[in-house]
């Protein structure tokens, strides 16, 4: 399995995962679900770079939760141009009504970037 279908596998179980109910148990899968998924990511930006086109691809999967991680990853994790930025910005700012955790994280991420700000309020 490649590193992109890692990362897709991940994000569906870990969605899998919530819907199931989270118990101690669950959660610690989450964790290290979520690890994994950054740590992929951290290693295409390091060590893959030629890939990254493919994994900004994801912003537009099928499946929301990887659309989800892949918006955040392509942020906290990962250096993209602007189109790709504005897009997982989009997609984040499109759970805010839904999410009040994406909601928070938002209002975080606007005041350290104000210029994200102005992306998301212009769109």
């Amino acid at each position: 399995m490649d590193m992109i279908e890692e990362y897709i596998a991940a994000a569906i179980e870990h969605e899998s995962l919530n819907n199931a109910g989270l118990t101690p148990k669950t959660v610690r899968l989450n964790n290290k679900l979520a690890d994994k998924m950054r740590h992929i990511a951290m290693t295409i930006e390091s060590d893959k770079p030629e890939i990254k086109p493919e994994f900004a691809k994801l912003i537009f999967h099928k499946n929301a939760n990887v659309r989800g991680w892949c918006a955040h990853h392509m942020l906290e994790v990962m250096t993209f141009q602007d189109e790709h930025r504005i897009n997982a910005l989009k997609e984040i700012a499109a759970r805010t009504e839904d999410d009040y955790g994406e909601k928070l994280w938002l209002e975080q991420w606007s005041k350290k970037f104000p210029d994200d700000r102005k992306i998301i309020e212009n769109e």
